[in-house]
């Protein structure tokens, strides 16, 4: 199957095909499937039109699309039953109660963890609200590349000078990091 200038392999499972796209990891693949309601096992064979219509909309344009409602999802295998979601309370309890065991009265920090400022839930964001990929992930990182070279910092010169910036060894290892900085360089005057 083609989608958005890339082939994804019908026999492989839709989790691993994303990988495809450059800035897709296997934690992001997963979650986009979850927001779209398609289960985790899918191969890319088995999606319907309507699933397919969806993830090509995300994939193109992920700050446009629609956010999940707070209702219940029902996940179904392709050709299975239907499963319970993660959520469900029958199944894994409340996971606020395990979360509590063994924090004491409540005097100590660890009880107030979650608690941000005045009052309010630190609220965790999605990966998902701002994912960018192929050609705006790979500006994105030049960018960023590019802010650590001018500013002078040292993982800028590393990057300039076509070392690798993590503390590998210089002597044997370093032809990776040689060859990347060396393609990164051209478009940049230092």
């Amino acid at each position: 199957m083609h989608l958005l200038g890339h082939n994804l392999p019908d026999h492989k499972p839709l989790k691993i095909a994303l990988l495809t796209f450059y800035g897709l990891s296997h934690q992001l693949s997963s979650r986009l499937l979850a927001r779209l309601s398609i289960h985790s096992e899918a191969l890319v064979s088995d999606l319907t039109e309507p699933q397919l219509t969806s993830l090509s909309a995300y994939l193109s344009s992920p700050s446009t699309t629609s956010k999940p409602s707070d209702s219940p999802i029902s996940l179904s295998p392709p050709g299975g039953k239907s499963l319970l979601s993660p959520g469900n309370k029958s199944i894994f309890g409340n996971l606020n109660n395990i979360n509590r065991i063994g924090k004491g009265n409540g005097n100590g920090s660890k009880a107030n963890a979650n608690v941000k400022g005045k009052g309010k839930e630190q609220v965790k964001e999605d990966p998902l609200d701002e994912l960018k990929i192929e050609t705006e992930a790979r500006r994105s990182m030049q960018g960023d590349i590019a802010h650590l070279r001018t500013v002078g910092t040292y993982r800028g010169k590393r990057h300039a000078a076509g070392y690798p910036v993590r503390g590998q060894r210089t002597q044997t290892n370093a032809s990776t990091a040689k060859k990347h900085n060396r393609v990164e360089r051209r478009g940049f005057a230092s």
